[in-house]
């Protein structure tokens, strides 16, 4: 980790853990001790405990008995955060499905080609990269500052499961389909449409997500 002087120094350390948690470098439920931050970095332990508190306030870190660990995601936090992206991003493409331009909708195809042509060089980071602009490209097409401040709450934890589940349970393109039909309905600017179809495609990965992490904690 690198520490810059430009930033608030906790804003710093706070960015670098959060990055090593999603990329996977911490890993889900590894032990994460602030004394050993502070001392990597060279810094006190006081600006890496305010970023503590703020990885605590994301979920991206949680504290059992005065030890803190990485969140380690379990079926029902994966229920719960899933069912409230469905709803979100069902209105989310509604709104957007209203306003957004031919030009913008000719972007979002455009983006599911390269996802296509990512799958087929075995390029897992850009799909991930690629998948995540789709969703978040429609979710601020929808114009609602508001809807845009509560995925903003929970994007942390949606990168987690992005990066770290990713590449393991979606070894297809079954995903593919689903933004084509989430598109194909923008296009003919049916908002009701492209609303269903986006919580399906949501549920469908969700259900992909609880089968291999059920599979994973009964191993």
């Amino acid at each position: 980790m690198i520490v810059k002087k430009s930033n608030p120094l906790y804003e710093q350390i706070y960015d670098n853990i959060k990055e090593s948690i999603i990329n996977g470098e911490f890993k889900s439920g590894e032990r994460i001790v602030d004394g050993w931050i502070a001392e990597n970095l060279g810094v006190s332990r006081s600006p890496v405990r305010e970023a503590f508190r703020k990885l605590e306030q994301d979920g991206l870190i949680v504290n059992q008995d005065g030890t803190t660990y990485v969140y380690k995601p379990n079926v029902d936090d994966v229920i719960e955060l899933f069912e409230v992206r469905a709803g979100l991003e069902g209105m989310a493409v509604f709104l957007a499905t209203k306003s957004i331009t031919d030009q913008q909708i000719d972007e979002l195809s455009q983006s599911i080609l390269l996802v296509e042509k990512a799958i087929k060089e075995n390029r897992m980071a850009e799909v991930i990269k690629l998948n995540t602009f789709f969703h978040e490209f429609i979710v601020k097409s929808s114009g609602n500052k508001r809807l845009l401040e509560m995925m903003g709450k929970i994007n942390n934890l949606i990168l987690l499961y992005r990066n770290n589940f990713f590449a393991k349970f979606y070894g297809n393109d079954v995903f593919i389909n689903d933004h084509y039909e989430v598109v194909e309905a923008m296009k003919i600017r049916n908002p009701e449409l492209a609303s269903e179809k986006m919580r399906e495609h949501i549920l469908n990965d969700l259900d992909q997500l609880i089968e291999k992490l059920s599979a994973q904690q009964d191993s």
